[in-house]
This record gives structure tokens, C-alpha cells and sequence, in this order.
């Protein structure tokens, strides 16, 4: 059902829109440095709003910055939502990073919850509804600090090789009565996680961030252990592949797509980050960044497979001076399912979510997100609260406002 979901969006839009036959001319290359910046805005059913505001500033250098999108790019982010939620980070990317072939990514954060959702592990995993729900059932306070770097090496040709060093400390309150305080899993006393990343990347992409044709494709291996400051030990694999198709000349039109499939090994992670995968790049289950619609971390398990299909259409280009805003229509269509050694599921028990968006463009370096989710969710009745027979399907909505593509 999943895959003919995606299929059927990217069919749908690709009949229904008309074709782009002007185009703005092409704006001069870009040198010295450059200001961006967009208030955050965030709506779901059970968190209600959000909002921030993001910056960044990028150095394209004196003679620009040849076939990357900048030099550098510095970005931070305020944002808290008026259901106890705050998170903010600082990003930092470096190509050619202190004169050397080595791309630096690095980010850093503080993310508070008083009410970090908490739904139990596994794929069966039905929630109340809502307003059969107590208070603080599914929720848990969570306060995180974390520190992410990643260094990119090239190998030959296309091919990288990369390492990482994640770094997560949190601290934990529970509810008492909550889903949280019944099971107790691991993590739920808080503490440090730390996580060393190694792997390798095909990267054939024509530009960043808005690519339009080529593969983005990685294979790395993961692993925390008290010799790296972690109160956890385990072992982790994600393969993770992106490719982008033109569906026309100029990349007007664009076919994206993301497939994942991440197992952990040898031991529980906290569950504060069970629904975080590995890879080169933070990507979350549920929330903005796949399975869109679905609260963060809505299902969670030791094997995690996902997929994404996003038809994006760039509708209109405009040029002023030196500065180009590009606005792209996009629909998409996400689908993932987790599996947890547990539990006996059905193989064809998929979560789904669709739905459509804006992006904007800016300078082509900077992308603004607006996407609008709807997302399968189950309901349990009242009488097993923890039980996972399913008596009622519906959707939710999720809506976003945010700084770059999910991928």
C-alpha cells in the first residue's frame, strides 16, 4: 500500500500540472558572503503552534565558489512551540575545510520537552484517542544537549568516506501513571549517548541543496561503547539511498526519492533517541523529516525500514540583481515501518502519510519549507490501553514551516 501510494502521487501530479515555458534569465555567480533568514512556524493536532526564527550566512569567496553551493555556511535556529517544546541548534559547513579536500558538518543543540512523546515500542503500537487520553499518558520531560561532526574525505572519484561523532546527554522526568512509567524502557533514567559513525558515500549530485539529477548513496556502521563516554554499548548498520530524476530539460520538474533501511544490534539505545537513525545525516521517524504528519518518534524499533517520494516543481524563477528566488510546488508521499524482536506483525503493516507543500528557493543555497502532512493513525480502545488490536483508523494533520528539503 505504501509503494502504491508514492507511485500514485507522483503519477497524479505529474498529469495534473501544466508545463513552465518562461524562464528568469540566470542570475551573475555569487561571491563574497550573503544573509538569510525566515520566522519558523509549526502546527500539529496535539502539539499546537510553534515558532522561531532561523539565520544563516554563507561565504561564497571572492572568486565564488566554483561547482559547491558556498565556502562556508553558518546557520542557528530559535524555535519553541506553545506545547512545552524548544529546540535550538547551531549548524556549521565547511567545504575545503581549512584548506584541505575535507568537507566539516557540524551542529549542536539544545532540545527541551515537557512533553516528549512516548508511544511504546514496536510496530503495533495503537494510541488512545485523544480525548480518551490522560493527561501526560504518552509524554515524558525531556531536556538534550547534543553535538554532531562529520567529516567527508574524497576516495576516488565520486566516492567519499566519512566518519562521525555523535554526542547526546539527557535528562528525564517521568509522569507517574504515563506509558513511560509502566514499561520503563531503557534510557528511561537518562544519561549520556555517544555514537561513532563510519562509512561511505556515492555522491553524483549536480548541486545542493535543490538537487535535480544524480545519487546520493551511503553504507556506514555505528557503535557506542563506554570507551567513548557512552552509558550504553551497541552496534548499528544503515544503508541509506537518494537519487533525484529530471523529468524535463531545464529540471523544472524533479522526481526525488529516499529509501532507508538502519538495524541496531548487540544492545537497547536509549529511548530518547530509538527513533533517531544512523547515517551521515539526522533523520527521525514521525515529525517533519519522514513519516510527516506522524508526532516525532510515533513508532520506533530495532530495524527501521522508510521510504519518500516527492515530485517537486519549480513553478516560477525571479531575479534581482545578483539574487534569485525560486518558488517549487511539491507533493509527496512517505511510508515506514519498524520492526522490534518482540513482537509478530504483519509484513504488510505499513504507516503512511501524504501530502503537498511550497518550497522557496533563495539564491539557491537557501531552501524554506512549507509542507502540509496527513498521517495513518491508529486508535486502541479505552478498556487495553497498551494492547495493539487496532479499533479505528484516521488521519492527522501535520503542519510545517522549515529551513531545507527533508533529503
Amino acid at each position: 500500500m505504501g509503494a502504491g501510494l508514492l507511485a500514485a502521487v507522483a503519477l497524479t501530479c505529474l498529469a495534473a500540472a501544466p508545463a513552465v515555458d518562461e524562464r528568469a534569465p540566470v542570475p551573475p555567480v555569487k561571491t563574497g558572503w550573503d544573509v538569510a533568514g525566515i520566522p519558523l512556524v509549526n502546527f500539529t493536532t496535539d502539539r499546537g503552534m510553534g515558532y522561531g526564527l532561523y539565520a544563516a550566512v554563507f561565504d561564497h569567496g571572492e572568486e565564488g565558489a566554483g561547482s559547491n553551493p558556498y565556502r562556508t555556511s553558518v546557520g542557528g535556529q530559535f524555535y519553541q512551540t506553545s506545547g512545552g517544546y524548544a529546540y535550538h541548534k547551531l549548524m556549521i559547513d565547511m567545504f575545503d575545510a581549512f584548506g584541505t579536500d575535507m568537507r566539516l558538518d557540524m551542529r549542536g543543540g539544545y532540545e527541551s520537552w515537557d512533553s516528549a512523546w512516548y508511544f511504546g515500542q514496536g510496530n503495533q503500537t495503537p494510541r488512545l484517542e485523544v480525548d480518551d487520553t490522560p493527561e501526560n499518558y504518552y509524554s515524558s520531560e525531556v531536556q538534550s544537549f547534543w553535538w554532531i561532526s562529520n567529516a567527508r574525505l574524497p576516495l576516488r572519484g565520486s566516492i567519499d568516506l566519512f566518519g562521525g561523532l555523535t554526542i547526546r546527554s539527557a535528562e528525564v522526568g517521568i509522569y507517574p501513571g504515563s506509558r513511560l512509567d509502566q514499561e520503563r524502557p531503557t534510557g528511561h533514567e537518562g544519561g549520556r549517548y555517544h555514537l561513532a559513525t563510519a562509512g561511505v558515500i556515492l555522491d553524483t549530485r549536480d548541486t545542493e541543496p535543490s538537487t535535480t539529477r544524480g545519487v546520493f548513496s551511503e553504507i556506514s556502521i555505528r557503535g557506542a561503547h563506554s570507551w567513548i563516554g557512552s552509558e550504553w554499548a551497541l552496534w548499528g548498520l544503515n544503508a541509506t539511498h537518494r537519487q533525484w530524476w529530471r523529468l524535463d530539460d531545464h529540471g523544472d520538474w524533479v522526481l526525488a526519492l529516499r529509501l532507508g533501511l538502519d538495524g541496531r544490534f548487540g544492545g537497547e539505545a536509549p529511548f530518547f533517541h530509538q527513533h533517531v537513525l544512523g547515517g551521515s545525516q539526522w533523520v527521525q521517524i514521525g515529525g517533519n523529516m519522514a513519516l510527516r504528519g506522524l508526532p516525532f518518534g510515533r513508532i520506533r524499533g530495532d530495524l527501521t525500514s522508510y521510504g519518500q517520494l516527492e515530485l517537486r516543481w519549480s513553478a516560477a524563477r525571479f531575479v534581482w540583481g545578483a539574487r534569485s528566488l525560486r518558488m517549487m510546488v511539491v507533493s509527496f508521499a512517505d511510508t515506514a515501518r519498524v520492526f522490534d524482536a518482540d513482537e509478530d506483525d504483519s509484513l504488510g503493516h505499513l504507516r503512511w502519510s501524504g501530502g503537498s507543500g511550497l518550497r522557496l528557493v533563495y539564491n539557491e543555497v537557501f531552501v524554506v519549507r512549507f509542507d502540509v502532512a496527513m498521517g495513518q493513525e491508529e486508535y486502541t480502545s479505552v478498556a487495553d490501553p497498551l494492547g495493539t488490536d487496532v479499533v479505528r483508523r484516521d488521519s492527522v494533520l501535520g503542519i510545517y514551516a522549515m529551513v531545507g528539503h527533508p533529503f
